[in-house]
């Protein structure tokens, strides 16, 4: 089957989509950005009724009193006509005070244009539209107006408010009534024809917008401010969390590490005094068996010499028997008899010897003799006193054989 055919377009604009309705700027919100605007318009249009005041006091107070003068010097010179004097001097004071009303209205009315101008061209919005979160954009995109747009905006949307009211008060000073009160009509009807549809429309798009070819729509700054407020926020919770996490982890570190030396360290310890108390016991059992093994040595030593000089001596009596005991010698009178040597200790052990030191004999007190006692003292080989020292020592004789 052929495909139906398309419908033919009849030249009237497209409805309006939920969307686009939704996207429209609120009544609400256009309305109070209207009044901020407007309000910002009547502080700007009391300053200048307050200079325009002062100039025209300082112009009363000041130049009126040389005027009049001037118109009665004027009034004398011309011969008594009362009516030219008062006509000049009456039309230069109003020409004066209907100069400084208009410049002032002048004033107000580009006051509003580079309001409007500056606002959309830099911003896309004025001061009452970013007040309420409102916005300017090209119908076509999502761009802002441009310069050339944001003027024809400004230039309607100041006609319509200010412009031809400012108009029909200068006529209405110039003399011109007339067309004063008609202009003030004019201004009322494009006022309210600017106005109205952004409050009564569909798609809200005032004669402003249609010659600019502008939409205001809700910019959803204070949205996306909040929204990144709060990612912001979230974000410093997220990274304030990993940061106390990190801490936590880095001091369970720090920790773990002191524990680790802290046992190395007193593993090391011990190991240490180990290594200490075994040196100490192996040392100490090397120094007892040194000892003890020097010690037996001795022993061993002073027990054959001992052994060596009893057999000799034992051989000795068998072979020549005893010897005669030699008389000891007798003393000379006032002198003290000597005692007897001491006898041998037959290799007696090093380590015995200083139990049994030798001792000097008893003096009496007060009788301490200047020499040395009669007697020597032994010599370290006993062997070599009597009565060894008259008998060497001779090798037992053998014994008779023995014959069958």
């Amino acid at each position: 089957m052929p495909d139906p055919p398309l419908p033919i377009p009849d030249g009237s604009p497209p409805p309006a989509t939920a969307d686009a309705r939704a996207a429209a700027a609120p009544r609400g919100r256009r309305l109070l950005a209207w009044s901020i605007d407007t309000g910002l318009l009547i502080v700007v249009a009391v300053l200048l009724g307050g200079m325009t005041w002062g100039r025209l006091h300082a112009y009363v107070a000041q130049d009126l009193p040389s005027k009049a003068l001037s118109a009665t010097g004027a009034l004398l010179f011309s011969g008594g006509n009362v009516e030219k004097a008062a006509t000049e001097f009456g039309a230069g004071v109003w020409d004066t005070f209907v100069s400084n009303i208009e410049q002032a209205l002048l004033l107000l009315v580009l006051a509003e244009l580079l309001h409007q101008t500056l606002g959309l061209a830099l911003g896309g919005r004025t001061i009452g539209k970013a007040a309420m979160d409102l916005r300017v954009r090209h119908a076509g995109d999502d761009a802002k107006p441009g310069k050339a747009r944001s003027v024809k905006r400004a230039l309607v949307t100041t006609a319509s408010g200010t412009g031809l009211y400012a108009l029909s008060w200068v006529l209405l000073l110039e003399g011109l009534y007339l067309f004063a009160v008609l202009l003030w009509l004019i201004a009322v009807a494009a006022f309210l024809a600017n106005s109205a549809p952004a409050l009564i429309g569909s798609r809200r798009r005032t004669f402003a917008d249609l010659a600019a070819g502008t939409v205001v729509e809700r910019a959803h700054s204070y949205e996306r401010a909040v929204a990144a407020a709060r990612q912001g926020a979230v974000r410093a919770w997220d990274g304030a969390q990993n940061a106390g996490q990190i801490a936590r982890e880095n001091a369970t570190r720090v920790v773990q590490a002191e524990r680790v030396q802290q046992a190395m360290e007193s593993d090391r310890a011990r190991r240490v005094q180990e290594l200490g108390r075994r040196a100490g016991q192996q040392s100490a059992d090397k120094v007892r068996e040194a000892a003890a093994s020097e010690r037996v040595q001795q022993v061993q030593d002073a027990g054959k010499r001992l052994g060596g000089r009893i057999k000799g001596a034992y051989q000795d009596r068998r072979a020549g028997g005893s010897p005669e005991p030699q008389q000891a010698a007798v003393p000379a009178p006032g002198e003290q008899p000597a005692l007897p040597p001491p006898q041998p200790s037959y290799g007696q052990p090093e380590w015995a010897a200083n139990d049994f030191s030798y001792q000097t004999p008893y003096v009496q007190p007060g009788s301490e003799p200047a020499h040395q006692a009669p007697y020597a003292q032994p010599e370290s080989d006993p062997f070599r006193q009597a009565p060894y020292a008259q008998q060497p020592y001779s090798p037992p004789p053998e014994p008779p054989s023995q014959t069958p």
